[in-house]
This record gives C-alpha cells, structure tokens and sequence, in this order.
C-alpha cells in the first residue's frame, strides 16, 4: 500500500508537467514562406493562450486582432523579401514567430508610370485625372474622374501591382462598360501588356461569369504582365502584376 501511494506522489508532479506543457503559450502560421495574393501576401495562423498578439515589419508594430486565437493580416508585395515577427503574450512569457514575404517583380518605376498616366489623361480629354507622382510606401486609393475605382502599390520607387476595381451593375450600362474598358486599356498599356488581347480575354470571362457560366476565372498573361480576377457577388476585383 505504501508504496501504490509513493507511486502516485511521484506521478502528480509529472501530470502538472504534462498539463502545463499542453496548456503553453505559442503561436503558429499556416506556412513559413508566403508569396502574392493580389497586391499583397495573406498571413494566417493561430495563437493559443495569448492574451496580446503583434506583428512587426521593417521596425513597425501593428496589434492583431484574434478570433478564438485565429488571426489573419495582409502585407503589401515588395521587392525584397520581408520577415514578419509576430509575437504572441500572455502577460508573463512571449512566444514569438517569424514569416518570410517572399520578394515579387514590380511593374516598373512608379513616378515613369505616374508620368505617362497623367500624360495619356490629359490628351484623351480627361485632365483632372491625374494620379500623384511621388507616393509613400504602401497601397493608396484613387478613384477616376469615370467612377472606376484604381488601388496602387507602391514600395520605394517601385509600382509593384495595381487593383482595379468594377461592378455588375456598371458592366450594364454602355456608359459604364466604356469607362471600365477605358481604364483596364490604359493600364494594360502603360503597363506593357497587349490592352486588346487583355480587353477580348476579360470581356469574354466577366460575360460567361454573369450569365452564370462560370464561377472561376483563368489568369490573363500578356508580354509577362498578369492579370487575375476575383469575383463576389456584386463586384470583380482585376490584379495588375509581373
């Protein structure tokens, strides 16, 4: 008998050990490297017993929000790699994990591409469109003159990739299919792809996906520009990359 309760002496303290060791703070990625989504790479992982949750790039920290420990965050593409910290807390101890953003090819320079942009405006009989030379690092927002709405990621002197967005309802109006064709063209253009190649290519995709006929859409590639198309219900969302 004594020594059944010896036994189990022994065993308490090995069970703490186990149920503290599965119990321990950390925090895990769905990968170690990503690579582009779009105009940027999307980070998802899960933190288990952390109270806090950070991500740090190039010396900034952001807060992350969790849901039931899950989290998900986007970086901007660069042309370099970039390693991600992210840290998770729980008041005494860190767990921390670091990402790679692998490096993408960027379009070309940004302030050329602003250049020629505004140029091309001007001479169509659209001078108020006109985008800013000089950017700071990260994605911006410009809305056309036409209604269609442009997302611009720049890094450095660098265009990295450019977001058009469209809607169903404009593709309706032979007002709204102009300006959106106008848009996707100079783009294309100025990008250094084939714009009627891309444009029959496009047309013949959003056409099938609002009949109903197709749900996916096929990457476009022309002189080694890419072009990907998401959809939702209402909306696509054409990605401009190299």
């Amino acid at each position: 008998m004594k020594k059944i309760k010896y036994f189990l002496i022994l065993l308490i303290p090995i069970f703490f050990m186990v149920l503290s060791g599965c119990s321990s703070l950390s925090v895990n990625t769905t990968k170690n490297e990503y690579s582009a989504d779009g105009l940027v790479a999307v980070v998802k992982g899960k933190a288990t017993k952390a109270s806090k949750l950070t991500y740090s790039i190039n010396g900034q920290k952001t807060k992350l929000k969790m849901n039931d420990g899950h989290f998900v965050f986007s970086i901007p593409m660069s042309s370099n790699n970039q390693d991600v910290k992210i840290v998770a807390n729980n008041g005494k101890e860190t767990s921390t994990k670091i990402v790679t953003i692998k490096a993408a090819k960027p379009i070309g320079d940004y302030t050329s591409f602003g250049q020629e942009y505004n140029y091309a405006a001007f001479v169509s009989g659209a001078p108020t469109d006109q985008i800013p030379l000089v950017a700071k690092d990260g994605i911006f927002k410009y809305k056309r003159p036409n209604g269609t709405t442009l997302y611009f990621n720049v890094q450095g002197t660098s265009l990295m990739g450019i977001s058009v967005v469209g809607t169903f309802k404009q593709m309706k109006t032979k007002a709204g299919i102009k300006s959106f064709e106008g848009s996707i063209a100079t783009l294309a253009a100025l990008s250094g792809a084939d714009s009627k190649s891309v444009l029959k290519n496009l047309n013949k995709q959003l056409k099938d996906a609002k009949d109903g006929n197709k749900t996916t859409m096929s990457q476009i590639e022309s002189r080694g520009i890419k072009f990907n198309i998401n959809l939702s219900s209402d909306a696509f969302y054409i990605y401009i990359t190299k």
